[in-house]
């Protein structure tokens, strides 16, 4: 990879352009005592490579159970949206977003589960710092989209007309900031919605309450008083898979995420984002973010449609690498379909 004093290669995806299996033949070496799941048609990336032992038995082959870190508490967003495309997953919760990447580096975890975005509050910056960070041992191997319901969770027995607070993150809190409101709620900031369930359940403060969600209720023992608080119904949380090892293109739509740093020139970024657009590759995010290797400069996060070992995509990548100080592929994975 060709970054700032390295003469490697200009991007790689982190493996060789290898012939393009099908879905059924990628899925075909995993046979599994337990009913088809017809969902992982949709989620590829969550089981051909993941690094589950296996233990041969004549013709049977068992997987152990992936391992997948998350950030927060169960009961959290991040682990909803992990059990949602990797129901048989056993969940890893980590305190910060710097030790769930550190978790799967490390091998403590199988892969990890990581909001990027979220459709009202914007980026998460954090953990697009932590992919550069990252780049060199973690891919992406796939995304999900989760619609975020918010719930006000309190003590069995409780009734809404005795709430007086509602702890929460303070995302949270801002995307229920309407409702709280409405019914007379003081909101106060917590570390997360999880937590601030798990607080709320050993405190035994029954004029308050937490916003978090339904999951958080049955993980904790909480009533849920209201349910679909949010003040936006659009609210989704876009989140990544990450693991040690890249996924394989299968025939479905994929996505490319990648960062690149220009020349300060004028032109510059309008000449790197134009290798893109002369081949009609269609770009689905595009932020900036200061470079914390070098004193104001910054880079660019991309991600668009297409797999970076096929065309067109391959052929941009190599132009882009050109145009650009340095290029660094993140993943090409399974494009999601909210």
């Amino acid at each position: 990879m060709r970054t700032p004093g390295n003469g490697s290669a200009p991007w790689t995806t982190g493996t060789e352009t290898v012939k393009r299996p099908r879905v059924r033949e990628v899925l075909r070496a995993e046979v599994v005592s337990v009913p088809v799941r017809t969902d992982i048609l949709s989620h590829p990336w969550a089981e051909p490579h993941s690094p589950r032992a296996a233990e041969c038995e004549g013709s049977r082959v068992r997987m152990s159970r992936t391992r997948v870190a998350f950030q927060g508490e169960p009961g959290a967003y991040s682990e909803q949206a992990l059990f949602e495309v990797m129901p048989d997953a056993e969940s890893v919760p980590a305190p910060l977003l710097r030790d769930v990447f550190e978790l799967v580096s490390t091998g403590g975890a199988d892969l990890a589960i990581l909001p990027v975005e979220n459709s009202q509050a914007g980026s998460i910056n954090e953990t697009y710092d932590l992919l550069l960070e990252h780049s060199r041992d973690l891919r992406i191997r796939g995304e999900h989209d989760l619609r975020v319901r918010h719930c006000l969770l309190a003590l069995d027995g409780v009734e809404l007309g005795e709430v007086r607070r509602a702890y929460s993150h303070p995302q949270a809190l801002a995307q229920t900031a309407l409702w709280l409101r409405e019914h007379g709620i003081r909101p106060v900031p917590y570390q997360d919605t999880a937590g601030a369930a798990r607080w709320l359940s050993e405190s035994g403060e029954r004029d308050s309450a937490a916003v978090a969600s339904a999951r958080a209720a049955k993980v904790y023992g909480l009533r849920v008083l209201a349910e679909g608080i949010e003040d936006n119904e659009t609210n989704r949380t876009r989140f990544l898979v990450v693991g040690r090892e890249p996924v394989e293109p299968v025939e479905c739509p994929g996505k490319t995420s990648l960062v690149f740093s220009t020349e300060n020139r004028p032109g510059a970024l309008y000449q790197a984002l134009g290798t893109l657009a002369s081949r009609g590759i269609n770009l689905t995010k595009l932020e900036s973010r200061p470079d914390r290797r070098e004193g104001w400069q910054y880079v660019f996060y991309v991600d668009c449609e297409g797999w970076a070992t096929e065309q067109p995509l391959a052929g941009a990548l190599e132009e882009l690498s050109r145009q650009a100080r340095w290029v660094q592929v993140l993943g090409s994975y399974p494009r999601s379909t909210p």
